[in-house]
Protein backbone atom coordinates (compact mmCIF):
# COMPACT_ATOMS: atom_id res chain seq x y z
CA UNK A 1 0.00 0.00 0.00
CA UNK A 2 1.59 3.63 -0.93
CA UNK A 3 2.36 5.79 2.08
CA UNK A 4 0.60 9.03 2.01
CA UNK A 5 2.37 12.24 1.52
CA UNK A 6 1.08 13.44 4.89
CA UNK A 7 2.58 10.19 7.11
CA UNK A 8 5.99 10.23 4.25
CA UNK A 9 6.68 13.64 6.04
CA UNK A 10 5.61 12.82 9.70
CA UNK A 11 8.10 9.54 9.35
CA UNK A 12 10.45 11.55 7.98
CA UNK A 13 10.58 14.08 10.34
CA UNK A 14 9.97 12.19 13.34
CA UNK A 15 13.34 10.19 12.82
CA UNK A 16 15.35 13.84 11.43
CA UNK A 17 13.76 15.91 14.69
CA UNK A 18 15.16 12.74 16.44
CA UNK A 19 18.73 12.49 15.32
CA UNK A 20 19.35 16.24 14.55
CA UNK A 21 17.35 18.29 16.46
CA UNK A 22 14.36 20.66 16.29
CA UNK A 23 16.40 23.86 15.50
CA UNK A 24 18.87 21.83 13.12
CA UNK A 25 16.22 20.26 10.99
CA UNK A 26 15.18 22.17 8.05
CA UNK A 27 11.90 22.45 6.24
CA UNK A 28 13.79 21.13 3.15
CA UNK A 29 15.73 18.41 4.65
CA UNK A 30 12.35 16.97 5.45
CA UNK A 31 10.86 17.27 2.41
CA UNK A 32 13.81 16.22 0.47
CA UNK A 33 13.90 13.36 2.06
CA UNK A 34 10.14 12.27 1.96
CA UNK A 35 10.13 13.85 -1.84
CA UNK A 36 7.94 15.92 -1.62
CA UNK A 37 7.76 20.24 -2.29
CA UNK A 38 7.70 22.21 0.53
CA UNK A 39 4.20 23.37 -0.23
CA UNK A 40 3.02 20.39 1.40
CA UNK A 41 4.05 21.13 4.74
CA UNK A 42 2.37 24.20 4.47
CA UNK A 43 -1.08 22.42 2.56
CA UNK A 44 -1.23 19.61 5.74
CA UNK A 45 0.58 21.00 8.57
CA UNK A 46 0.97 25.14 8.17
CA UNK A 47 4.46 25.46 9.65
CA UNK A 48 7.24 23.11 11.23
CA UNK A 49 6.26 23.73 14.67
CA UNK A 50 3.16 22.93 13.88
CA UNK A 51 4.39 19.60 11.88
CA UNK A 52 6.54 18.69 15.16
CA UNK A 53 3.06 18.98 17.03
CA UNK A 54 0.95 16.48 14.99
CA UNK A 55 4.49 13.90 15.09
CA UNK A 56 4.10 14.20 18.72
CA UNK A 57 0.65 13.83 18.81
CA UNK A 58 0.76 10.34 16.35
CA UNK A 59 2.65 8.68 18.76
CA UNK A 60 0.73 10.43 22.20
CA UNK A 61 -2.90 10.03 20.88
CA UNK A 62 -3.12 6.44 21.03
CA UNK A 63 -1.57 6.27 24.12
CA UNK A 64 -3.33 8.43 26.24
CA UNK A 65 -7.01 7.00 24.68
CA UNK A 66 -5.42 3.36 26.21
CA UNK A 67 -4.87 5.02 29.32
CA UNK A 68 -8.07 6.66 29.92
CA UNK A 69 -9.76 3.35 29.14
CA UNK A 70 -7.76 1.53 31.24
CA UNK A 71 -8.83 4.20 34.48
CA UNK A 72 -12.73 3.59 33.03
CA UNK A 73 -12.47 0.18 34.34
CA UNK A 74 -10.61 0.61 37.18
CA UNK A 75 -12.67 3.45 38.57
CA UNK A 76 -16.13 1.37 37.44
CA UNK A 77 -14.74 -1.49 39.24
CA UNK A 78 -14.13 0.37 42.25
CA UNK A 79 -17.48 2.25 42.80
CA UNK A 80 -17.60 4.38 45.77
CA UNK A 81 -14.31 2.51 47.58
CA UNK A 82 -11.00 4.14 46.77
CA UNK A 83 -9.38 2.55 43.91
CA UNK A 84 -5.90 -0.15 43.68
CA UNK A 85 -3.22 2.48 43.58
CA UNK A 86 -1.25 -0.06 41.79
CA UNK A 87 -3.76 -0.49 39.31
CA UNK A 88 -4.22 2.94 38.80
CA UNK A 89 -0.27 3.22 38.27
CA UNK A 90 -0.54 0.58 35.57
CA UNK A 91 -2.79 2.03 33.43
CA UNK A 92 -0.61 5.13 33.09
CA UNK A 93 2.20 3.55 32.60
CA UNK A 94 1.46 0.48 30.77
CA UNK A 95 0.49 2.13 27.44
CA UNK A 96 3.61 3.61 26.45
CA UNK A 97 5.86 0.63 27.51
CA UNK A 98 3.58 -1.57 24.92
CA UNK A 99 3.48 0.92 22.56
CA UNK A 100 7.04 1.49 22.39
CA UNK A 101 7.65 -2.55 21.95
CA UNK A 102 4.79 -2.40 19.43
CA UNK A 103 6.77 0.34 17.33
CA UNK A 104 10.18 -0.85 17.02
CA UNK A 105 12.77 1.27 15.96
CA UNK A 106 10.28 3.56 15.38
CA UNK A 107 9.49 3.79 19.19
CA UNK A 108 13.01 4.68 20.13
CA UNK A 109 13.33 7.94 17.44
CA UNK A 110 10.08 8.83 18.96
CA UNK A 111 11.77 8.33 22.47
CA UNK A 112 15.12 10.40 21.59
CA UNK A 113 12.85 13.32 19.92
CA UNK A 114 10.59 13.27 23.10
CA UNK A 115 14.34 13.86 25.28
CA UNK A 116 14.78 16.60 22.70
CA UNK A 117 11.37 18.55 23.01
CA UNK A 118 12.32 19.11 26.57
CA UNK A 119 15.40 21.64 25.84
CA UNK A 120 15.07 22.49 22.41
CA UNK A 121 11.46 24.11 22.10
CA UNK A 122 10.23 27.13 23.45
CA UNK A 123 7.90 27.48 26.28
CA UNK A 124 5.04 28.80 24.15
CA UNK A 125 4.99 25.45 22.27
CA UNK A 126 5.68 23.40 25.28
CA UNK A 127 2.82 25.21 27.07
CA UNK A 128 0.42 24.56 23.76
CA UNK A 129 1.32 20.89 23.67
CA UNK A 130 0.45 20.01 26.93
CA UNK A 131 -2.50 21.50 27.06
CA UNK A 132 -3.75 18.22 25.20
CA UNK A 133 -2.69 16.39 27.85
CA UNK A 134 -5.03 17.96 30.69
CA UNK A 135 -8.16 15.79 30.29
CA UNK A 136 -5.17 12.72 31.69
CA UNK A 137 -3.70 14.52 33.96
CA UNK A 138 -6.90 15.53 35.53
CA UNK A 139 -8.31 12.30 35.57
CA UNK A 140 -5.00 10.57 36.73
CA UNK A 141 -4.63 13.19 39.73
CA UNK A 142 -8.15 12.62 40.63
CA UNK A 143 -7.40 8.52 40.87
CA UNK A 144 -4.45 8.84 42.57
CA UNK A 145 -6.31 11.50 45.11
CA UNK A 146 -8.91 8.65 45.79
CA UNK A 147 -5.90 6.17 46.11
CA UNK A 148 -4.18 8.22 48.51
CA UNK A 149 -6.42 10.10 50.43
CA UNK A 150 -3.43 11.55 52.84
CA UNK A 151 -1.91 13.88 50.68
CA UNK A 152 -2.91 16.54 49.19
CA UNK A 153 -3.58 17.90 45.86
CA UNK A 154 0.34 19.72 45.32
CA UNK A 155 2.01 16.45 47.03
CA UNK A 156 -0.16 14.68 44.10
CA UNK A 157 1.25 16.87 41.57
CA UNK A 158 4.45 16.81 42.62
CA UNK A 159 4.73 13.17 42.75
CA UNK A 160 3.18 12.66 39.35
CA UNK A 161 5.88 14.83 37.93
CA UNK A 162 8.28 12.48 39.45
CA UNK A 163 6.39 9.14 38.19
CA UNK A 164 6.46 10.93 34.60
CA UNK A 165 10.63 11.63 34.93
CA UNK A 166 11.05 7.96 36.30
CA UNK A 167 8.82 6.28 33.29
CA UNK A 168 10.58 8.66 30.96
CA UNK A 169 13.92 8.03 32.39
CA UNK A 170 13.75 4.01 32.26
CA UNK A 171 12.04 3.97 28.86
CA UNK A 172 14.96 6.38 27.17
CA UNK A 173 17.81 4.71 28.98
CA UNK A 174 17.10 1.31 29.52
CA UNK A 175 19.03 -0.20 26.65
CA UNK A 176 21.94 1.86 27.34
CA UNK A 177 21.88 0.54 30.83
CA UNK A 178 21.88 -3.22 29.43
CA UNK A 179 24.93 -2.29 27.13
CA UNK A 180 27.03 -1.83 29.80
CA UNK A 181 25.96 -4.32 31.91
CA UNK A 182 24.52 -7.67 30.42
CA UNK A 183 23.33 -9.17 34.12
CA UNK A 184 21.07 -5.72 34.33
CA UNK A 185 18.86 -7.05 30.93
CA UNK A 186 15.57 -8.01 32.03
CA UNK A 187 12.48 -8.93 30.25
CA UNK A 188 9.96 -5.64 29.55
CA UNK A 189 7.14 -6.60 31.49
CA UNK A 190 9.22 -7.36 34.51
CA UNK A 191 10.78 -3.98 34.55
CA UNK A 192 7.47 -2.46 33.96
CA UNK A 193 6.65 -3.98 37.23
CA UNK A 194 9.18 -3.10 39.05
CA UNK A 195 8.64 0.50 37.77
CA UNK A 196 5.11 0.01 38.98
CA UNK A 197 6.17 -1.10 42.46
CA UNK A 198 8.87 1.34 43.00
CA UNK A 199 6.54 4.08 41.67
CA UNK A 200 3.60 2.71 44.22
CA UNK A 201 6.29 3.07 47.22
CA UNK A 202 6.94 6.85 46.12
CA UNK A 203 3.55 7.88 45.73
CA UNK A 204 1.94 6.72 49.22
CA UNK A 205 5.08 7.31 51.13
CA UNK A 206 4.59 9.57 54.29
CA UNK A 207 4.10 13.80 53.28
CA UNK A 208 7.24 15.10 55.04
CA UNK A 209 6.21 18.37 56.45
CA UNK A 210 8.52 21.39 57.84
CA UNK A 211 11.54 20.95 55.97
CA UNK A 212 13.33 24.46 55.63
CA UNK A 213 15.01 25.82 52.81
CA UNK A 214 17.77 27.91 53.26
CA UNK A 215 18.50 30.73 51.41
CA UNK A 216 21.67 29.63 49.80
CA UNK A 217 19.62 26.69 48.90
CA UNK A 218 16.42 28.47 46.97
CA UNK A 219 18.29 29.75 43.56
CA UNK A 220 19.80 25.41 43.18
CA UNK A 221 18.49 24.17 40.46
CA UNK A 222 17.12 20.61 39.13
Amino acid sequence: MATSTKDRLLDVAERLFAERGFPATSLRDITSEARVNVASVNYHFGSKESLLGAVLERRLRPINERRLTLLDAIETAAGDHHPDLEEVLRAFLAPPFHKQQEWGERGQHFLHLMGRVHSEVNDEFRASFLQQFETVRNRFASALQRALPHLGPTDIAWRMLFLVGSMAFTMMWGDSLVSIDQRAARNPEDILESLIQYAAAGMASAVTTGVGVSTSQKGAGL
